[in-house]
């Protein structure tokens, strides 16, 4: 099945000039966003209901547009991999729940990070998150600077009103999110290795 598009999620996948194939789902309201716009929920990993992590077999994605530099990186298999965990917003055993889920993959040296920081997910009413591994250099170096910022602005009284009207179920990572999935480090307040990395996403004319 191919994965289906939240049209009321694009502002932040279109202010990075991203292409479809580059709308990568990192948080999501409820299971129900994450089975109409993620994929089918195949097991729970916990038993703690509401806080959980789930196992999702993942849609297909839109087609791929092999012209851009960003899908001859080894590390972009993870953006669309078909086999990924979600958790609760809330829920604290995520590192095991993904041992769990892909008992061969090696973690050591490595942290289970949620793409989308968890006080801004509660904030923007995101119930779950999708995480990945990650190193502890990239976790921190993508870490508190621009997440306290985020923060901030989506606590003021104006963020909180249009958060609350957003009809969005989910919501697609930015390329932020995309430099810290392929595990490469952010750049510092300037985050110099983002603005690089436009240019593994420039898109051909062709590509709107």
């Amino acid at each position: 099945m191919k994965r289906p598009i939240d049209t009321n999620a694009l502002q932040i996948p279109l202010k990075s000039g991203l292409c479809p194939c580059l709308y990568v789902p990192i948080g999501a309201r409820d299971v129900d966003a994450i089975e109409q716009y993620v994929g089918r929920v195949v097991k729970e990993m916990a038993l703690r209901a509401p806080l959980t992590a789930l196992f999702v077999e993942a849609y297909l994605p839109d087609e791929i547009d092999f012209r851009l530099p960003i899908w001859s990186m080894p590390e972009s298999k993870i953006l669309h991999c078909r086999q990924q965990v979600w958790v609760h917003v809330d829920y604290s055993g995520y590192r095991s729940a993904y041992q769990k889920a892909f008992p061969d993959a090696c973690l050591k040296g490595m942290v289970l990070d949620h793409v989308l920081n968890r006080r801004i997910a509660r904030l923007k009413g995101f119930g779950y998150l999708r995480i990945v591994p990650v190193t502890r250099a990239v976790n921190s170096s993508h870490g508190s600077l621009s997440e306290d910022w985020g923060v901030k602005y989506h606590s003021t009284s104006r963020m909180r009103e249009i958060n609350e009207a957003s009809l969005a179920a989910v919501q697609y990572a930015d390329l932020s999110d995309i430099v810290k999935m392929l595990n490469v480090q952010g750049g510092g307040s300037l985050m110099d290795y983002v603005n690089e990395a436009q240019a593994w996403v420039d898109a051909p004319k062709s590509c709107v």
